[in-house]
């Protein structure tokens, strides 16, 4: 029979854990950035986009739980790895944020030879669009494209860079995409990746989609994944690169945290896509 002291022992050890568990996930794993490099293959990629590289840094929510240091550190971990362009896919401020300067200022030192772009998140909407708009308009480096296009030569390449507005709370639209005859890859920026179920492959003809939203789920658990996944295709859309038949997406686990201000094996994410014409290797398992 086990003794009382044993059992007293498991249960002290028990709470130690979780306490230590519950300090990681609140004070270490929110500020733990991690850079990703994704390789996207894309076949028949034009070769002046081989090796083009896209920094992807997303769901800021300055104030609140995200210091505005971590987001300077963010910028400067994209910086260090040459990005060809940067693309920042919405909710830049927390809720009750009065204005969005203090997250534009501290995303100041982004810069790449074929731009800086930004879309907006739904929280963007809840801190107030017209002030995201009028703001960003503002901003030396920053670009808004809301619905809307640009035309790129990347050497005898064409690439177009696109964004929409946020699928829940804005009115995203691709009309503004040139004909698909006028461009050689089609990047779009999307806050939420459920816009990729609208796009469609002949007529958008998207290469590939940015965005963040989902956080990856901010706090996952070992053989379960994310506790909870906003997105409407939930199945699909949760982190990393998913290949759909029309396109591939790829959602980063964001910068920093909502609701609780806590992250839990899903460290905060500064990617850096790199474009490839080579061949999936065989063990790639990001399918339809």
């Amino acid at each position: 029979m086990t003794s009382k002291s044993t059992v007293a022992r498991w249960m002290g050890a028990a709470v130690a854990a979780g306490a230590a568990v519950g300090a990681y996930a609140v004070a270490v794993e929110p500020l733990w950035l991690q850079v990703t490099r994704p390789r996207i293959h894309i076949r028949g990629l034009h070769p002046d986009l081989e090796g083009f590289r896209i920094a992807l840094l997303t769901d800021m929510h300055a104030g609140g739980g995200t210091p505005l240091w971590l987001i300077r550190r963010a910028c400067r971990l994209a910086m260090a790895e040459r990005p060809h362009l940067v693309a920042l896919t919405g909710d830049f401020a927390h809720d009750k944020a009065k204005s969005f300067r203090p997250v534009l200022d501290a995303m100041s030192g982004l810069s790449a030879p074929h731009g800086v772009w930004a879309v907006p998140g739904n929280h963007d909407h809840t801190v107030g669009i017209d002030r995201w708009h009028e703001e960003l308009d503002g901003h030396p480096v920053i670009r808004n494209l809301t619905n809307a296009s640009a035309l790129r030569r990347v050497g005898s390449a064409t690439l177009c860079v696109a964004g929409v507005d946020d699928y829940r709370e804005g009115q995203p639209s691709l009309r503004a995409l040139p004909p698909p005859e006028d461009r050689d890859f089609t990047l779009l920026l999307a806050h939420n990746p459920d816009q990729a179920e609208h796009a469609r492959r002949e007529y958008d003809a998207v290469d590939l989609i940015v965005s963040g939203h989902t956080h990856g789920g901010q706090v996952r658990l070992p053989f379960v994944g994310a506790l909870r996944n906003p997105a409407e295709f939930d199945e699909l859309y949760e982190e990393g690169l998913r290949r759909r038949p029309w396109t591939q997406v790829y959602t980063s686990r964001g910068v920093g945290t909502v609701g609780l201000t806590l992250r839990f094996l899903c460290r905060p994410e500064v990617a850096v896509l790199e474009l490839t014409a080579a061949p999936r290797p065989a063990r790639d398992s990001a399918n339809f």
